[in-house]
């Protein structure tokens, strides 16, 4: 970048903190002049320069709001460069997940008008035909840049990332170092994974070629509460490198982290003719994922969101990602300290991060004698874990109070459970103690056993009583169901043909037939002697069975690119 070419950066990062952070935003106003000093004998971000940059890059300043007494931080859209309130002027204060005291986020409640001029200025860009004039090299040397700044700042993201989303230390790092190794991933691979073919000769003097990977249009990446920087991340760099304008809607209980990623990529040497960012709620702004110019809208959220996008696109292209109701088998065989250290990881897949990633474990299925052991293991390994407020912890074993739920709603489906015939509650949950449960919707872990037709009737986050198939929908909670089998090939029939929506299966088994028959039968994420929670490492999603839950694919380099892309067939005829 060189900062030295830009004296009065540092004024005018000043002049835009004291104006509350609105309007042109200083780094974006130097895009044009660095593009033109960019070569290939390029270097990336200094430490000097990234630190030059901290003022600018973090929206909230040096300090999160901690108190009741601290303003919420104030967050923006972002329009051709320029940072915005919504047009009527509205925004929505949200408290902190883990003390509802505390404000977290003024978020903008944007409407129509808003999509309206952050749809038209990607437009715009597309409809200039700007994007065909860049080069896949500088493409690269952005994104290089934006995991340069994510190594730097890691601590800073690590922090936001738990105040937002109240998160233990290692599942704030599995969320935050997604998105960088994405990041590297897309970028060092980006040529070899986006490359058109010439197909052979195939009559004399025509010449055939394939191409994938031209830019799709003008996108809209809409983003989950879970993982509000390894999903985020992992589009916001791929869709740039595939070359189109995009749209990130990111949750509203990200949103300070939403502006700091789009920083981050403006601090890269984005265009900020490319990349907008709107925030908003539901009905306010649905008419993004509707609007006929947005060629793509990615989506990785419930199935309900995407059943309803799906119904006002028509045939346009949706890609989404869902949520898993995703279930362990447990074959017999084991020693007893085998299954207690299988306990162990299992427990870890359904408790970590309180059940609210996509791939938490959901069930536990096993015959009579070996699953009435893992219930004893699992309850003795629920015993050394906590139910205390995450973001400040050490440790690993702390279970996050309910995003997407209400505590009651927990609460109801085991009270619900032990009026049920057939359905036994081994581990009853219960609200957390003190001000940290009086404050949060906080809960201690339940653990039911069920039947596969077991079903409940529960007050579904005070929206109405609505039935519980508890075998087969997907708790965001910290509700582990177990479940006896009668073999192998009952848990496989379950899992592709019965169960409608899940990501991962878990099979552990040292049975090699049965391992060849689950590669033969299950999509998606198959995890032999491991838990269904996805590792450190950037894995690819998909359905596990011929249900709902995704058909993204993202994770793959060439699945990833894919998503923004159209293809090309091509003949060259010569005279």
């Amino acid at each position: 970048m060189d900062l030295s070419h830009f004296p009065s950066l540092s004024e005018d990062i000043r002049q835009f903190n004291a104006r509350g952070q609105e309007g042109r935003d200083p780094v974006a106003a130097l895009h044009a002049e660095r593009r033109k000093r960019y070569g290939l004998f390029s270097t990336l971000l200094t430490h000097a320069e990234m630190e030059a940059l901290r003022p600018y890059l973090f929206c909230y300043g040096e300090k999160l709001p901690t108190a009741a007494s601290d303003a919420p931080v104030k967050v923006l859209n972002l329009v051709n460069g320029a940072w915005k309130a919504p047009a009527e002027g509205k925004f929505a204060d949200l408290p902190s997940l883990a003390d509802r005291r505390v404000p977290l986020a003024s978020v903008p409640a944007s409407t129509q008008a808003d999509v309206e001029e952050v749809v038209a200025a990607a437009d715009a860009y597309w409809k200039g035909l700007y994007w065909a004039d860049e080069v896949a090299t500088y493409r690269k040397h952005v994104v290089a840049n934006f995991a340069r700044l994510m190594d730097h700042f890691a601590e800073e993201c690590l922090r936001e990332i738990r105040w937002q989303i109240p998160k233990t230390r290692l599942e704030a790092q599995k969320d935050f170092f997604e998105a960088k190794r994405a990041a590297d991933h897309l970028g060092g691979s980006m040529e070899a994974a986006a490359r058109g073919e010439v197909v052979p000769p195939m009559l004399a003097d025509h010449v055939y070629w394939r191409n994938a990977y031209l830019p799709a249009g003008v996108s809209a990446i809409i983003t989950p509460m879970n993982f509000i920087w390894g999903i985020p991340g992992i589009h916001l760099a791929g869709a740039y490198l595939a070359g189109v304008p995009y749209i990130y809607k990111g949750h509203p209980f990200a949103a300070i982290s939403n502006t700091t990623m789009i920083r981050f990529l403006l601090a890269s040497g984005a265009d900020p003719r490319q990349i907008h960012k709107l925030e908003g709620f539901g009905g306010g702004i649905a008419g993004l994922a509707t609007d006929s110019r947005v060629a793509v809208v990615c989506l990785t959220g419930s199935s309900e969101t995407a059943k309803r996008i799906a119904a006002g696109r028509g045939v346009n292209r949706l890609r989404f990602e869902g949520g898993g109701c995703n279930w362990a088998w447990v074959d017999d065989g084991y020693s007893d300290e085998e299954l207690r250290k299988i306990a162990v990881r299992l427990s870890y897949s359904k408790l970590g991060f309180g059940s609210h990633k996509c791939t938490s474990l959901h069930g536990v299925a096993a015959s009579e004698s070996t699953l009435r052991k893992l219930e004893t293991y699992m309850k003795e390994e629920w015993a050394q874990w906590k139910v205390e407020d995450p973001r400040e912890v050490t440790g690993d074993k702390f279970v996050s109070p309910l995003m997407v739920h209400k505590a009651q709603t927990l609460l109801d489906i085991v009270a619900q459970a032990k009026k049920t015939p057939g359905v036994e509650v081994l581990v009853e949950g219960r609200r957390a103690e003190g001000a940290y449960g009086q404050h949060s919707e906080a809960c201690s872990p339940a653990m039911i056993r069920i039947r596969k037709d077991s079903v409940v009737h529960v007050n579904w986050d005070g929206r109405g009583v609505i039935p519980v198939e508890l075998a087969k929908h997907e708790f965001f909670m910290p509700v582990l169901v177990t479940m006896p089998l009668e073999g192998f090939d009952a848990f496989l029939n379950f899992s592709l043909f019965e169960n409608p929506h899940d990501l991962a299966v878990s099979i552990w088994t040292r049975d090699d037939r049965k391992l060849q028959r689950a590669r033969r039968t299950l999509g998606g994420m198959l995890k032999e002697n491991d838990g269904t929670d996805s590792a450190l490492e950037w894995e690819e999603f998909g359905n596990s069975g011929i249900g709902e839950s995704g058909n993204m694919g993202v994770g793959d380099i060439t699945a990833t690119l894919s998503i923004y892309s159209r293809r090309q067939k091509g003949r060259h005829i010569t005279f």
